[in-house]
């Protein structure tokens, strides 16, 4: 009934972001070139290396030592960066571990949303304020409709592509890489600020109404019911409990002497502060380099990008490298295929991993293969297809018995005009590239909430049998 909908959805999903200020936090890290052993769940894990590509930026109580010469041949000196406090802390990343392991045996659906277009010349205060009430917007209908538990992951925070590489050691270089850290750390302060905000859960209804009142808006009425009888049975909808949405965020793994910097050791385990998850894309996925030796060293989760260049036996050796003891919750795979491609390369991927043994959370990426070009020289993503990616995506695993535990999507709190189709029936000659013509599409507040929706009746259709996985 609407009681026990309303107790699972708001009482699991949205809990009080807490804060864990740890005395071991802020430790200066010394990460030399020894190469760590498989991680043993019973003993310490020891330090991580990066195949000899960081030198040693040392610390502890004695002070920290000048880096002078290059981190990953950069010639940047990253130690202003390595005695600022972290982003996140170590708590959060074993909470989110923790939730993860619970979307990979049915029991929650991962929404990770967010725009990838983060850039040092645009103020983002609005665009990100607008952005997070989106996707909690979208997690308070997609849990109703649905009835499963949500993980929310912000994408932000991190992907400043326009950082540059680091080839030359000036001023310059170091002023760009500790201005991405105060980006990062502003934008972070403002989501924590923003979920403490609101009297009450029912004031992130408000955006619902003013994003697409009209179209949903018996489905908005029934949310507001069930919280409203919620309280009329003596739970309290406006306590800290039930107004402040839990989150996390994640970005790509771009710039090691970055990360590195921002490493930290905590009981003897090592986790990436400045962001609760990483991903990476193809391009960064061979054994050797210093970006996977990085990633399994870390307790972060770490998302991993599936595409049709892809094989099976590349991708069960790299979950194998990243985890090497199996550890629910690790590993993301992100798919990424193309609604005309995912029946003729996601089951084969399903089986080898299901075959291996793998413990994984799958997720779908239905706009990135999905883009196509418009006269007026932009990239759009037509919303059918989007829709018809995860579908499909749906349908393979629902056909292999294994479970389709999440959905990435771009989008954006503003009002764009880049993907066609949907709710609002956007055509090419309507399609403004407003983050650059090379720029991923994003999905703008209407038609992304609408998606959302359209997610949560599937994922209502799968049955509990459906959520059972087989046994790795």
């Amino acid at each position: 009934g609407i009681l026990g909908w309303v107790i699972v959805i708001f009482f699991r999903s949205t809990v009080k972001f807490r804060f864990l200020v740890g005395s071991r936090q802020n430790e200066c890290v010394c990460m030399c070139s020894q190469r760590s052993s498989d991680k043993d769940q019973n003993k310490e894990q020891e330090q991580p290396d990066w195949g000899g590509t960081f030198c040693c930026i040392g610390g502890g109580s004695n002070g920290l030592e000048a880096v002078e010469k290059a981190t990953v041949d950069a010639g940047v000196p990253l130690t202003e960066v390595s005695r600022l406090p972290p982003l996140v802390y170590s708590g959060e990343v074993d909470r989110l571990k923790s939730k993860l392991a619970d979307v990979q045996t049915g029991k929650a659906f991962l929404l990770k949303a967010g725009d990838r277009e983060e850039d040092f010349t645009i103020t983002q205060g609005e665009n990100t304020e607008a952005t997070f009430r989106l996707l909690v917007a979208q997690v308070i209908m997609l849990a109703y409709v649905s009835g499963v538990p949500i993980v929310k992951v912000n994408h932000i925070g991190g992907d400043f592509e326009n950082i540059g590489p680091l080839n030359v050691s000036s001023d310059e270089e170091v002023l760009r890489v500790t201005k991405s850290y105060y980006q990062s750390s502003s934008a972070l302060n403002l989501l924590r600020a923003l979920a403490k905000s609101p009297t009450s859960m029912m004031d992130w209804t408000d955006p619902i109404s003013t994003v697409d009142g009209e179209t949903h808006k018996d489905l908005i009425g029934r949310v507001e019911d069930a919280l409203r009888f919620v309280q009329a049975a003596g739970l309290n909808v406006f306590n800290e409990d039930f107004r402040e949405p839990e989150f996390y965020v994640s970005h790509e793994l771009f710039l090691l002497p970055y990360e590195e910097a921002l490493t930290r050791s905590v009981d003897g385990q090592w986790y990436g502060s400045s962001t609760h998850m990483y991903w990476m894309t193809r391009g960064s996925q061979e054994l050797d380099e210093a970006h996977i030796e990085y990633l399994r060293g870390v307790e972060n989760p770490v998302s991993i990008r599936v595409d049709t260049e892809t094989s099976e036996a590349s991708l069960v050796e790299i979950i194998k490298t990243l985890n090497p003891s199996n550890e629910p919750g690790k590993v993301v795979l992100t798919c990424s295929f193309g609604s005309s491609k995912i029946w003729g390369k996601l089951p084969k991927m399903i089986r080898a991993v299901t075959e291996a043994g793998m413990n994984v959370v799958w997720v779908c990426d239905p706009m990135r293969e999905n883009t196509i070009p418009t006269e007026n020289g932009c990239l759009t993503c037509p919303v059918e297809l989007i829709w018809s990616e995860i579908a499909s995506f749906f349908n393979v695993h629902s056909q292999e018995g294994t479970y389709a535990g999440g959905v990435f999507l771009e989008m954006t709190g503003s009002d764009v005009s880049e993907c066609v189709g949907g709710v609002e029936s956007i055509r090419d000659s309507d399609v403004c590239c407003e983050a650059g013509p090379d720029a991923l599409p994003r999905l703008n507040p209407r038609q992304a909430l609408s998606v959302a929706i359209e997610i949560g009746r599937l994922l209502k259709a799968v049955s509990p049998e459906g959520r059972t996985l087989k046994a790795p």
